[in-house]
């Protein structure tokens, strides 16, 4: 085992007739056109000094005369998971895995993994519903296994867990991973919450699976709810429908005497939802409010004219430090911030640009919203997931409720490799909060923890909006039963 580069151990998989190969010299260009990548254009590897040069020198040595595709996009996966960037991934890598998936899925209560079925969303023993082993392997050897894989050492804890709850449906992948064999059945430990009684389970393994089911089964609709308490639904980041009709869903909201805006399993994308709805909760006398700054590894050529406009971009929205045309109220608003600004980390100068900063303000007309506001959050935002807790956190009148979101932000690129056709996202702007610490590795933590019931994933129950609009009409933070 190479000590830079310990996921060459791994297992690898025939590519079957499907598959695609190249030489030798092709793979060995890509894996160097690669390296000049993260060393050129990365933004985060320097924050966690992972020697990539020799960990892709350990890849190089060991390519055979002929090389597949898939594996080699498999490697490629494994090593971008050590850079510190939670975006880094091989895109559409999963495709390329072999057959043998699992029919049940797994969710989470206290740190306990149950299984059931996401068809029925049934147990597969109610009496029994905990997961202690897999193929005689505890549980926790096939979590830390898909966690590495999909998410690596420097990722949060929200980011690992949801990344490697799809995976793990993939169990003739990770048997392999595991150095376990083949078999037609998948046996399951199952036990009890007390861990006094237990029982074991055969399941057939399924050839292909539907992997689409949403992990938590939410509600998408929005609405007055009982005490009137207002509830908007922000399902998705990525939905520029759903950033449209911002207005119209707030509009029976307002005379409400709190809001709960539920941003659960909302994923990334554009900050489009941020800027229709934060302007609600601002009023003209706060001025521009920074929420953001970051700076970019851009090429080397780049123009100036060029750098001012590549961010002013809808999905992003951020604006650079030295664009003449910056109105003087949010210039002043920037050097403000940054006059006593610590970032977590302190990005190596020469590398990056100035700051970019993303900033919201009040807009004229928009009513006021001035009531409590409880935002909820979990492990399945991130990017402009991340960015949009972030901006709500310490806000007046709001309170974040729930589990940490996954922690990312970085302007991410695929990079076609020339040879192979593996495309590689990798982020190219180191993002912080406006406290200085980072999304990536950390993600946003709530005010008040409150974490999702086997109920709540059996789609039975939803017992956060629940206990967070007991707490809304009580107006009592905490004063949820």
């Amino acid at each position: 085992m190479n000590s830079f580069a310990s996921f060459l151990d791994n297992h690898l998989f025939d590519g079957g007739s499907s598959d695609v190969f190249v030489t030798r010299q092709q793979a060995q260009a890509d894996l160097e056109a690669l390296r000049d990548i993260i060393r050129d254009r990365h933004s985060y590897v320097a924050a966690v000094a992972y020697p990539y040069e020799r960990a892709i020198g350990a890849m190089i040595g060991q390519l055979p005369e002929q090389v597949s595709v898939r594996n080699l996009a498999l490697q490629i996966q494994k090593l971008v998971q050590h850079l510190g960037d939670s975006h880094a991934q091989v895109v559409d890598w999963m495709q390329g895995l072999p057959g043998g998936c699992s029919p049940f899925a797994i969710g989470v209560e206290n740190n306990l993994a149950f299984a059931y079925d996401p068809a029925t969303r049934r147990l597969l023993d109610a009496a029994h519903p905990f997961v202690s082993s897999i193929d005689g392997l505890p549980f926790f050897r096939w979590l830390e296994r898909a966690g590495d894989i999909t998410s690596g050492p420097y990722a949060s804890r929200s980011q690992r867990l949801a990344r490697s709850l799809r995976l793990l449906r993939h169990v003739g992948y990770l048997r392999r991973e595991l150095g376990l064999p083949d078999d037609p059945g998948i046996t399951l430990e199952l036990c009890d919450a007390a861990n006094r009684s237990s029982r074991t389970m055969t399941v057939p393994i399924a050839e292909t699976q539907d992997l689409s089911d949403p992990l938590l089964p939410l509600s998408n609709e929005s609405g007055v709810r009982p005490g009137n308490i207002g509830y908007l639904r922000i399902y998705s980041q990525s939905d520029s429908a759903l950033a449209a009709r911002i207005d119209a869903l707030m509009a029976p909201l307002r005379e409400t005497d709190a809001l709960i805006v539920d941003a659960r399993q909302c994923g990334g994308g554009t900050r489009e939802c941020l800027s229709a709805l934060f302007p609600y909760f601002m009023m003209p006398e706060d001025g521009p409010y920074i929420h953001n700054v970051a700076r970019l590894r851009a090429p080397a050529d780049m123009s100036q004219d060029m750098l001012i406009d590549l961010l002013k971009v809808d999905d992003k929205a951020m604006f650079f430090r030295t664009d003449p045309s910056l109105p003087a109220d949010e210039k002043a608003a920037l050097e403000a911030l940054l006059a006593g600004f610590h970032p977590q980390w302190q990005v190596p100068e020469g590398d990056f640009t100035d700051w970019y900063f993303g900033v919201l303000r009040a807009v004229p007309g928009k009513p006021h919203y001035d009531r409590p506001v409880y935002v909820l959050m979990d492990w399945g935002a991130g990017s402009a997931g991340d960015i949009f807790l972030s901006t709500f956190k310490g806000w007046r009148n709001v309170t974040l409720v729930g589990s940490a979101s996954n922690g990312r932000s970085g302007n991410s690129i695929p990079f076609p490799l020339p040879n192979s056709g593996i495309r590689v996202r990798l982020s190219t702007m180191a993002s912080f909060q406006k406290s200085g610490e980072m999304y990536d590795g950390f993600g946003i933590a709530p005010d008040l923890v409150m974490e999702a019931r086997m109920s709540d994933w059996l789609g039975e129950t939803d017992t956060i909006l629940d206990r967070v609009t007991t707490m809304a009409r009580s107006g009592k933070p905490g004063a949820a039963g």
